[in-house]
Parts: C-alpha cells; sequence; structure tokens
C-alpha cells in the first residue's frame, strides 16, 4: 500500500501543464458544474438557457474555442507553412460541400455537421488523454487501451442518447440524430438492457482506474492527472447525456469539458514553443499580456460571428445584439442566399474540426509538441 501511495505524488510529469493549472482550469469547473446541477436536478432540467448563460457557455467558451485554433494554424506563419496545403483546400471543400447539402437539405446539412462534432469531441477527449500519456512518458501496452477507455466512456452514452425515446435535446437542430427509439420494444425491457449497460460501463471505467494504479513496473508513477482525465470523461457524458435529460445540462457541461482545456492547451503551446525556440524564460507579464491577446481576439471573432449568425439566420438575440450593433440586413429567407451565407458562417467550425485531427500529431510537421510536452518540460 505504501508503495500505491508513493506514486501516487504530485510529481510535474503527473499532470499535463502542471498541478494548479489542471486542478484549476481542466477539471475545477467541470466538477463545480455538476455540483451545481446535482444540487437541485429538477430545477435544472426543467429550466431553458437563459441569454446570460448563452453569451457565457456558448460565445465566450464553445465558439471562442474554435477560433483559438487561429494561432495554431492561419496566423502563425511557421505554423501555416508546416501545414499549408491542408489549410488551403480544407476551407474550400468544405465550403463548396456544406453549400451544395444545404441547397439539397438543410436537415441533412446539420445531421451530418452533428456526427462530425460528436466525432471530432470524442477525438479531442482522446486527444488530451495521449498528451498526458506522452508527458508521463507511458509506452507499455496496457488490457484496456486508453483509446478504448475513451471511446466507451463517450460512445455508449451517445448510443444510449439514440434509443433514448425521452430525450428532450439535440446538438445542433432537433432530430440531427437519427431516431432509433421506434427499433426497441418493450420500455420495461429496454430499461432492464439499459441499467445492465450502465452497470457494464461504470464497471469497465473502474477498471481502467485500477489499472492506472496497479503498475507492473513499480518505477513508474501514476499519473494522476490521466486518471482525472478519464474519469472526468466518463461522468461528463454519462450525467450529460444518460443521467440528465436536459438541455441546458448538456450543452454547459460539454462546453466547459470541451472548450476550456482547449483554450488553455492553445495558449500553453503558444507560451510554451516561444521558450523552446529561444531557450529562455518567459517573465510574468509578457505571458499575462500574450494570453489576454489571445482571450480578447478570440471572444471579439466569436462576437462578430454569432452576430452574424443571429443577424442574417436565426433572429434569437436580436435585442442583446442590437443594443451594441444596429442590423443593417434583413435575415435571409433566399434559398441560395441561406445556403451561401450558413455555409460561411459554418466555416471555422468545420475547419477547426478538420485542422484538429492534424496539428496536434506528433510528427515533423508538429516539431515542438514532443519538445514541449516532454517529461524533460513537466
Amino acid at each position: 500500500m505504501k508503495k500505491v501511495i508513493g506514486r501516487l505524488n504530485s510529481r510535474g510529469d503527473n499532470w499535463l501543464f502542471s498541478k494548479s493549472i489542471d486542478l484549476g482550469v481542466l477539471f475545477f469547473p467541470v466538477w463545480i458544474i455538476w455540483i451545481i446541477f446535482l444540487s437541485n436536478e429538477t430545477y435544472y432540467q426543467q429550466l431553458e438557457l437563459p441569454i446570460w448563460a448563452w453569451f457565457v457557455f456558448i460565445l465566450g467558451i464553445d465558439v471562442s474555442h474554435v477560433w483559438s485554433s487561429l494561432f495554431r494554424t492561419y496566423s502563425n506563419k511557421e505554423e501555416f507553412t508546416a501545414h499549408k496545403i491542408l489549410l488551403i483546400v480544407a476551407p474550400i471543400v468544405l465550403f463548396a460541400s456544406s453549400a451544395s447539402l444545404l441547397y439539397f437539405s438543410t436537415q441533412w446539412f446539420w445531421r451530418v455537421m452533428a456526427y462530425i462534432a460528436v466525432f471530432h469531441f470524442i477525438k479531442q477527449q482522446y486527444g488530451f488523454l495521449a498528451l498526458y500519456r506522452y508527458r508521463k512518458g507511458q509506452r507499455r501496452k496496457k488490457l484496456i487501451s486508453d483509446k478504448l477507455l475513451i471511446y466507451v466512456a463517450t460512445v455508449y452514452p451517445v448510443i444510449y442518447w439514440h434509443f433514448n425515446s425521452r430525450s428532450r435535446f439535440n446538438w445542433f437542430i432537433e432530430n440531427d440524430f437519427f431516431p432509433l427509439d421506434q427499433w426497441l420494444g418493450n420500455e420495461t425491457v429496454v430499461a432492464l438492457i439499459f441499467f445492465v449497460l450502465n452497470c457494464v460501463y461504470w464497471l469497465f471505467i473502474l477498471t481502467w482506474v485500477v489499472q492506472e494504479i496497479v503498475q507492473k513496473d513499480v518505477q513508474e508513477n501514476v499519473s494522476i492527472g490521466k486518471i482525472l482525465w478519464g474519469l472526468t470523461t466518463a461522468v461528463n457524458w454519462w450525467f450529460g447525456i444518460v443521467y440528465f435529460n436536459s438541455d441546458l445540462v448538456f450543452s454547459i457541461s460539454n462546453v466547459v469539458a470541451h472548450g476550456i482545456p482547449y483554450i488553455v492547451l492553445i495558449c500553453y503551446y503558444d507560451i510554451k514553443k516561444k521558450k523552446v525556440k529561444s531557450n529562455i524564460q518567459l517573465n510574468f507579464l509578457p505571458v499575462v499580456k500574450r494570453i489576454a491577446f489571445i482571450l480578447f481576439i478570440i471572444f471579439t471573432a466569436a462576437f462578430v460571428e454569432e452576430y452574424f449568425w443571429d443577424m442574417l439566420v436565426y433572429r434569437e438575440h436580436v435585442s442583446t445584439f442590437e443594443r451594441i450593433f444596429p442590423y443593417h440586413w434583413d435575415q435571409l429567407n433566399y434559398t441560395w442566399s441561406l445556403s451561401l451565407a450558413v455555409a460561411v458562417l459554418a466555416l471555422p467550425q468545420q475547419v477547426h474540426y478538420i485542422t484538429d485531427g492534424f496539428i496536434w500529431k506528433m510528427n515533423s510537421k508538429n516539431k515542438y509538441l514532443k519538445p514541449i510536452f516532454s517529461k524533460d518540460e513537466s
């Protein structure tokens, strides 16, 4: 027991950024959200997303985190050159595909977007776990791989979502996921099946946790941050989709767990890259200024994007946006103009989905990733 406890220490390589940053920014916000939701389940299950929460969580975190990838792609000459073909071709192909699909069927456009978004969210959860593993220097294969853990933790709740006849929320628009509940029979039998699957789900998650703690190699310390990331992912997806049946709960919890870590990752990479290139210790004030600059740019970009979404397409937050900038265009109704507008406005999100699968790979095109996240940098 002493050996196990001894390995549960707070060494730098147990954390992705640092103990204080990981706990304070990656984990505590999600945990606090769940404490709030669980404190009054009935109230939050029935509550609609208020305008202030939309601005803070959807615009301020979700849309902003999409724009933060600018600092790993288009706004940096070196990064742009490394992925030049991808960054030029992807927007052209995505715009043409989106405009065509929108003209054919708006429902199918958002359905495709929803499934791509789910895949992206799942891959990001694994991406962070992979960075934790690399930071730790873990190479040994295990019975339950990290990738399998993330896929089980996230895919099962999504499957449940598809077969839940009482689901009152969606990803983008109503019925963007295929409604598969009509394929099931007696509701009592279905409830029993999912009860068993829920038990199997948590048994699998706990088995992975035990596996991570009980190491065969006595020289290898347990990565507390990695375990917390895997557990938090499982809890967040299961509670957000299976336990609750609320658009507000799912939206906020998912956005906080997905958007904040990504923004932190972008800032951390941007700052550490300068240190790796110049081999000098960065002072506190320049770091704070750089982070403030990144946050200002991505929030401004997110605000402008949502302003045009609301003015041209949705008209859901007119009174709020017009207090700042009055609308000068009418809401679009003509099929082609609306299709083109949505295709343009959806591009930042789509490009983020696609490029994110390439800019975080440990390969020659991303030559700063290994030195930034190596054990020696912990």
